[in-house]
């Protein structure tokens, strides 16, 4: 293994990881990238079809993809960026179903998102202040806005600003145009139900098949580019990280143990710094490995909460159509790309409209689109009408009960694989009444009409799949499914209480820093990766004071 010598090691190649990279390469870190998968190129990760659907239907029947295939990205990136549920297991309770969406490759999971970025607002980190219930985040939006400015201002965020306290504005370098459907149903539910209605925040969609222009929105065609760039950072793929260990007398990790995934060996690595951004749940299994009560050489977590507290965001879906006769605009843009950008939100956050009847704590918001699907119109059973879809999504209150241990089996490597025990509480379930209720509202007043996937398309694969794909279905998704996972590993403001300190480290180890969704004490309802960022690059740049 040649490795020129290094400061710190950070475990995850995605989202946060390319963050983490980038801020401490800048410094002049020496950096060393571990990422469990290999490193693949432009072409290997761009979607293809109708090469891709083989794909699909070939790791449904292996059972390759038995979970990942349920959620709907899954239908429309390349599948190879989805993780081999058979070599990469996971178990849960058989009445409680989780649904873990994994990436093993340069990039992680940053290559399969939507590239939405939607700030928390002030109120979020400390929800309680409202309702009493939970904790309080031991940092500010203060503390946070800075970097919300950097990440976006580096990647350029498309978006308007908006004014609206529940999403605070960002810096965006224009707008990416509403389709004529959108513009109409938009109008409808404002003018008509005074519901908020946005332009979406995010990333705009690159088609491009260039080995050296990859998404901005993927780690490889923004921050890990421009880490590397610096001449600090070195990748090491096909390594999955086991457990690190720590010196007994000054309690700091010495050692993090390592596994090449490609013939089982397994070597350790001595380390100064350890960053780990491997996603929340695959970061909770390293730390759980790496605790006292399971690794005699590991750190000591007072609080008892390590694992604990498991939280994802809590959605439905429907799929609607518009007659094209009924949308009254002189645009010409009746279809476009789905992306970040090119989409809407309602976001109505904890703030509903006065008529509304709430019997639930916290809040949600709607991503939609409509016309943006890529339909084909010889697939459309009505092709004089426009497709959308809403998919509400919603905060999920922090729980002891919903957590994720070590279980008695191990993967092919000897690793053991995480149990995850989740289910929703009466709190959510009543949220998703609330959200098919405003959906349908919003669908029937624009002179909408709910519809199946079978109503929409002529395809007989999709018989099969509507009979199993919880997308489709119409009920409440289990959790993972939203692959938004937080939580397990809070910040706060003392050992006692939580697992980390408010610069992302451990209490007693600290020269290991949790920068995933893992450290989040709650889940607010806005999509997370950017908060991630931001939380990620505000721990790093503050790493030369605090060692």
């Amino acid at each position: 293994m040649d490795l020129f010598p290094f400061d710190a090691i950070v475990v995850g190649s995605g989202a946060t990881g390319g963050i983490a990279a980038l801020s401490l390469a800048q410094q002049g870190i020496k950096v060393l990238v571990i990422e469990a998968g290999p490193q693949i190129k432009r072409n290997e990760a761009y979607a293809s079809e109708p090469i891709d659907t083989l794909k699909r239907i070939s790791s449904l029947i292996s059972k390759k993809h038995i979970n990942q295939i349920q959620h709907p990205g899954y239908w429309k990136n390349n599948p190879n960026l989805y993780a081999d549920e058979k070599k990469y297991p996971y178990i849960n309770p058989k009445n409680k179903p989780f649904l873990w969406t994994q990436s093993k490759q340069y990039g992680g999971r940053s290559l399969t998102w939507g590239g939405i970025t939607l700030r928390l607002a002030p109120t979020d980190f400390n929800p309680s202040s409202n309702d009493g219930f939970g904790p309080k985040w031991p940092i500010s939006y203060e503390d946070i806005s800075p970097h919300y400015d950097y990440i976006e201002n580096f990647n350029g965020i498309f978006g308007r600003k908006d004014n609206l306290k529940q999403i605070p504005d960002g810096n965006y370098i224009g707008e990416i145009p509403l389709t004529n459907s959108e513009e109409f149903f938009g109008e409808q539910i404002k003018s008509k139900l005074n519901y908020p209605f946005i332009q979406s925040r995010g990333f705009d969609k690159n088609s491009s098949v260039k080995e050296n222009n990859w998404p901005k929105s993927s780690s490889i065609g923004s921050s890990l580019k421009k880490a590397i760039e610096t001449g600090n950072v070195q990748i090491l793929s096909n390594h999955l990280v086991e457990s690190f260990e720590t010196n007994k007398e000054t309690e700091r990790a010495t050692k993090i143990k390592i596994v090449n995934t490609n013939n089982g060996i397994k070597k350790e690595i001595d380390c100064r710094l350890i960053f780990l951004c491997a996603s929340t749940i695959s970061t909770l299994r390293i730390l759980l490995n790496s605790e006292k009560s399971f690794n005699s050489s590991g750190f000591v977590d007072s609080s008892g909460k390590l694992g604990k507290y498991l939280m994802d965001h809590v959605s439905i879906s429907r799929f609607f159509s518009i007659p094209n006769e009924s949308v009254l605009s002189n645009k010409k843009i009746n279809s476009a790309s789905l992306s970040g950008a090119g989409s809407f939100f309602i976001p109505f956050g904890s703030d509903f409209p006065s008529e509304f009847k709430v019997d639930f704590l916290r809040g949600y918001g709607i991503w939609g689109a409509i016309g943006r699907l890529g339909i084909p119109k010889v697939l459309q059973k009505s092709p004089d009408e426009s497709i959308g879809f809403l998919i509400s999504h919603g905060e999920v209150l922090p729980r002891f009960s919903n957590k994720v241990e070590l279980s008695g089996k191990g993967d092919s490597w000897d690793i053991p694989i995480p149990n995850i025990e989740f289910e929703w509480s009466k709190n959510e379930l009543k949220m998703c009444k609330h959200m098919s209720y405003s959906m349908e509202k919003a669908i029937n007043t624009s002179g909408g009409k709910i519809k199946g996937i079978q109503e929409i398309l002529n395809i007989p694969f999709l018989k099969f799949l509507d009979k199993t794909s919880v997308a489709f279905s119409g009920n409440t998704p289990p959790p993972g499914y939203y692959i938004h996972e937080v939580g397990g590993a809070p910040m706060g403001f003392n050992e006692d209480q939580s697992v980390l300190d408010k610069w992302n480290r451990l209490w007693r180890c600290k020269n290991v820093f949790v920068l995933d969704g893992a450290c989040w004490p709650t889940s607010s309802w806005q999509s997370p990766t950017l908060t991630m960022m931001a939380i990620s690059r505000r721990a790093c740049l503050g790493i030369k004071k605090l060692i």
